[in-house]
This record gives C-alpha cells, structure tokens and sequence, in this order.
C-alpha cells in the first residue's frame, strides 16, 4: 500500500534502536530503505533472544527494511557505498561524529556524489561542543537531559529511569523530523543538507513545560506518586484501576454531582485547581474511597455518561484486545514466513489518500545484497568480484 514517503530511498547505516526506529517510521511512511550492515550484522540482531530465535528487539526496530552487509574497510566496498547513495534520498546514520568521514562516506563526500542528498546524523550529545564524540545510550540520554531527576519522587529520592528506551524513541522521532524536514526542502531547493539530532537535545524539547518553569523560577520539579488528584489514577473495588482527567470547572462540577458530594466545588481546599492541589492528600483520600464503592466497569459508565475524561489502565493485554486499536490501525498483523501471521505495532498516522502500511518483517542478515547492488549496476560478475576481495561479506 503506497505511503506519503513512497518513492523515497534511505541509506540506513543506524544501529541499535535511536537510528533504527527512525528508519521504521520512514519505512512505515512509504521510503525503501536499504539497511547497510557491517560484517556480523547490527549488533541488535542478538538482543531479547527468545528460545524460538525470536528477538523482539531487532523485529521492532528493523522491520519493512532490505539488508545488505559490506565491510567498509575496504575501498570496493565503499566506492559501493557511493554509487548507492547516488539513487538515495536521504542517509541516516547514528555512530560517534566523525566516524563517517573516516570512513570515507560523510556528507562532503555523499553530496558530491548526489547534491540532493540529506543525511541525518543521530548522536549522543550533538555536533558541537566539549562533549562530541563521546559514547551515548539511551540512558545516557535521560541523565544527561535531566529525565531522570524529574522522574525522581523528591530532592532527596533516587533518580529513576523510564522504560523502553524512552530516550532513544523520543530520538528516533526526531531524526525521523528531521529527515522529513530535509526531504522537503531538498524538493523545493534541490540541495540536500546535514542535519544532527541527539539524544540530549531530543530529551531537552521533550520537557519544554518543565524546563522552561524551571528557567523561569529556578525550582526543580520533580514527579509525585499523584501527578494531582483529579488528573490520576484510583483503584476500584475489583482491584482494577482507572484514570480521571479533570482540569475545568466544567469537569470539576460534574465529577463532585457524580460522586454525590455537590459540596467540594464550594469547599475552600477544593474550589480551585491551585487549592485542590495544596490539598491533594485530603481529596486524593475522599476519592479513593469513592471509587472503592463500585467496580472499575461500572466506575468507567458513570464518568463516559458524565462526559469526565477517563479511562482503564490498561495491561498489553488489555491493549491488544482492543477494539479502538485495531479500528485504528495502531496494531496491525502482518505475514512472517518464518513465525506465521504475526501481531505487530501498526502506524501512529492515519492519511486519507496515501496511508502507508508495515512493509514487512525485519530482513534477515544480507538477503538484499545482490538485488540492491543489481539496482546500483553492478553485473553478477562485478558482485562476484566485491564477495572474492572481502568488500561483501557472504
């Protein structure tokens, strides 16, 4: 199914999940993307091993692309490199600054070869400053760019980190921006260009409310194990939880009709926002008793009969069983020759004409290298050739 991407080509040569993910959302857009490997493959091919050799890891954040392996110490292999980018769009790359030049393949070099070309370098810390080139994870990312202490119960509490790869998907979705930025303006220009995004920057706009509060007035915020107590989480009488988001007056009202206490909205510790949360042990306390009554079904039809924002905390199993999400497309199934009809995650985007669609699962290791370098004009003899001298590995 064609995608808004559809036409494009990406030169892949991310690894581990901050790059790859990006070019999975470009794939998902409709962009062909030819993944270069090195010699042994992305090392995310080995992470999250199930007994069966699933990883769920590389399958998440590889699928949709065309593999090719070629070992870049050797000139064959990176004259290859050129001749490819000559028929790419855009290159997307996450190792250390530099390393591309060293290479041989930086943008200078790339651009000389295709001036339309945009390549998008994903690092660790950016492309200027004392700390370039250094080594960056994604929990380098959330210390660094101040996640973690915000995800800290207090001044005094350990810092906490956020699961999956939080800085390296929130990364990912930028590289991915600024690919679709550059792609744009090499169309309109024809000039492509260098754009670097990094984990420190993306974890810094991604706190631009907390950041910019504390720019202002100086205080650290922290997380609370409430955020307030009508915009949160209660348990119910079965055990199960659900979420409330009140933040009007509108909502506020109804919610204390709803739970027959029609005198919270003119009690002094609760008419206002800012004094519902200088008094949230009072009122986090009359609401859990509340909805301690009833069970979280029943809890869900008074509050959607109100018209209160909320919601079951759901489990994945809760999300895959779903009608909403599949309605959605947000998961979808797709064919695996080698698991069989396979659930995966769908597209976060819905368009009208050109929706895209999950272009497969993640290629296994070099199955793409002759039909992309036959694309490319090598001959069987030629290809035969770059096997014998190392430059394409079997």
């Amino acid at each position: 199914m064609p995608g808004p991407l559809d036409g494009y080509r990406i030169l892949d040569f991310t690894r581990y999940q901050q790059g790859p993910f990006a070019t999975v959302q470009l794939s998902d857009l409709g962009a062909e993307i030819w993944k270069v490997e090195p010699p042994g493959g992305d090392p995310g091919r080995g992470s999250d091993l199930s007994a069966d050799g699933f990883s769920r890891y590389f399958e998440a954040h590889g699928r949709g692309k065309r593999s090719i392996v070629l070992n870049l110490r050797k000139a064959p292999a990176v004259e290859a490199v050129l001749k490819m980018s000559e028929r790419c769009d855009g290159v997307i790359e996450n190792y250390r600054p530099g390393v591309m030049d060293r290479l041989g393949i930086g943008y200078e070099t790339l651009s000389e070869r295709n001036p339309r070309i945009v390549m998008v370098s994903a690092s660790a810390f950016g492309s200027r400053g004392p700390q370039v080139g250094e080594p960056g994870y994604d929990v380098i990312g959330q210390a660094t760019g101040g996640v973690m202490s915000l995800q800290a119960l207090g001044d005094d509490a350990e810092p906490r980190t956020l699961p999956g790869g939080f800085a390296d998907q929130v990364g990912a979705m930028q590289a991915c921006i600024a690919m679709l930025a550059g792609l744009i303006a090499a169309k309109d220009t024809g000039r492509g260009q260098h754009v670097d995004v990094s984990l420190l920057g993306s974890q810094i706009a991604l706190q631009s409310v907390y950041l910019t509060g504390f720019l202002h007035d100086g205080e650290q915020p922290h997380m609370r194990r409430r955020r307030m107590p009508t915009f949160t989480f209660y348990e119910t009488s079965d055990g199960r939880s659900l979420v409330i988001g009140v933040v009007d007056a509108k909502n506020w009202r109804a919610l204390c009709e709803l739970m027959g206490h029609p005198e919270w909205e003119r009690d002094e510790r609760f008419a206002t926002a800012p004094a519902r949360l200088k008094h949230s042990a009072d009122l986090e306390a009359l609401l859990e008793d509340c909805f301690a009554s009833a069970d979280r079904d029943e809890w869900l039809r008074r509050l959607r009969g109100a018209d209160i924002p909320s919601a079951p905390v759901n489990s994945y199993a809760d999300v895959e069983a779903s009608e909403q999400v599949w309605a959605n497309g947000y998961l979808t199934e797709i064919p695996d020759p080698r698991y069989g009809t396979r659930r995966v995650t769908g597209l976060p985007w819905t368009f009208s004409e050109t929706p895209g669609t999950v272009q497969g699962r993640a290629p296994e290791l070099n199955a793409d290298a002759d039909s992309i370098l036959a694309e490319c004009g090598y001959s069987v003899d030629d290809i035969a050739a770059l096997r014998a001298g190392g430059a394409l590995p079997n």
